[in-house]
């Protein structure tokens, strides 16, 4: 790929996105940004329907989603979380005991189609099927080649920990209930060789006390999947150790699993990033998710603020620096790679007459939807055009 040059009238730069005009980018022959120029922009900011407005978003990062079950689409309507989820039982799971391998990975490529056109650029999967299922994801993947991804394996039996651990890029846990002591040492082992994450599903459907305290004292979970029925006490433990969230607020409701905490997660400021989770039960549209999230933390206490800012580092930056990857993607800087999508800001939906920065950001939070992003970037490479 040769180097190439993109002009925009704005972009978000930086690892604090702000907004800057004029933007010319240059793309190396290794799909980076070479270099990338700007001019400051004033308090007011003027959209004209005579002018082109194209805007610069570093490309989104799904911090949790289950992409091998998109051939499943709505399975799980009107069913309750553990009858469709939960293994080795659960509806989905038995779907893919009996759905061929090229169905499966149709599915998949289907989805990333999905994530590419709603500005998705990396996806953090919690892959079922152990071994075998780590492989029909990597061979969907690789028929692709057209998004970036960290892949989280699971097992059934401890024996398949240490390959888990070296085919895919850490483990993620459906619960930690069957994590007992011979297990939990091959799993330090292993991560203490590999220097690869734990993730894991915590509180999502209930709040088990005695589990959550083991999972603290043990210390060998990275980060915590949905956490939907903490209290203030399990938040504070996330603080003290350290420990990143991961919310799926939209997928939560989808399975009547409740409301994250989110008024406490914001005022204890614990690590935040996103996820849309399983594909068969919630469409993968990360605007959707923040849209969700803020009006449930407007109905918990309309007094706590977040900005549209704040919402859009939720699933670029904080969720690069979460999975350790913020040296690669999550913002539009030199040397990360060129992962971005471009949007129409002439579309009718955005139409206002008056707008300035803080407004700006929860313009573009509010009402972005897949027809307004026109081009989908990654690693400097066009991998989705609105036709």
């Amino acid at each position: 790929m040769n180097s190439s040059e993109i002009f925009s009238n704005y972009g978000l730069i930086g690892d604090n996105l702000e907004l800057k005009k004029d933007i010319k980018i240059l793309i190396s022959e290794s799909g980076n940004f070479k270099s990338i120029s700007y001019k400051n922009v004033g308090d007011t900011i003027q959209l004209s329907d005579n002018n082109s407005n194209l805007l610069l978003v570093p490309g989104l990062i799904n911090s949790h989603i289950h992409i091998g079950d998109s051939f499943a689409k709505e399975q799980g309507f009107n069913r309750a979380l553990k009858s469709v989820v939960a293994p080795p039982n659960g509806i989905k799971h038995l779907l893919f005991n009996v759905t061929s391998k090229e169905e499966i990975i149709k599915g998949i490529k289907k989805a990333i189609l999905e994530l590419l056109s709603n500005g998705i650029t990396f996806f953090i999967d919690f892959r079922e099927g152990e071994i075998d299922g780590l492989k029909v994801l990597y061979e969907a993947i690789e028929r692709e080649k057209i998004i970036d991804s960290l892949i989280l394996g699971r097992f059934r039996q401890k024996e398949e920990i240490k390959k888990i651990f070296q085919l895919a890029d850490g483990i993620g846990l459906p619960s930690y209930k069957a994590i007992y002591p011979e297990v939990k040492e091959i799993l330090r082992k292993c991560k203490a060789v590999s220097g690869k994450i734990v993730a894991c599903h915590v509180a999502e459907l209930k709040r088990n006390n005695s589990l959550i305290n083991q999972i603290f004292n043990d210390n060998i979970v990275d980060i915590f999947i949905h956490g939907t029925q903490f209290i203030k006490k399990d938040l504070k433990l996330l603080v003290q150790k350290n420990k990143a969230l991961i919310l799926c607020p939209r997928c939560n409701g989808y399975f009547g699993a409740g409301f994250p905490p989110i008024t406490n997660i914001i005022k204890l400021k614990i690590p935040l990033a996103i996820g849309t989770d399983n594909v068969m039960a919630n469409n993968p549209d990360l605007f959707e998710e923040l849209r969700y999230l803020y009006r449930i933390l407007r109905v918990m206490d309309k007094n706590i603020k977040v900005t549209g800012k704040d919402l859009l580092k939720m699933v670029t930056i904080n969720a690069a620096k979460i999975f350790n990857v913020e040296s690669r993607i999550g913002s539009i800087s030199e040397g990360k790679n060129a992962n971005f999508f471009i949007i129409d800001l002439n579309n009718p939906n955005y139409y206002t007459p008056k707008l300035n920065i803080d407004t700006f950001y929860a313009l573009i939070i509010g009402r972005t939807n897949s027809f307004n992003i026109k081009k989908t970037y990654v690693r400097g490479k066009l991998v989705h055009e609105k036709h």
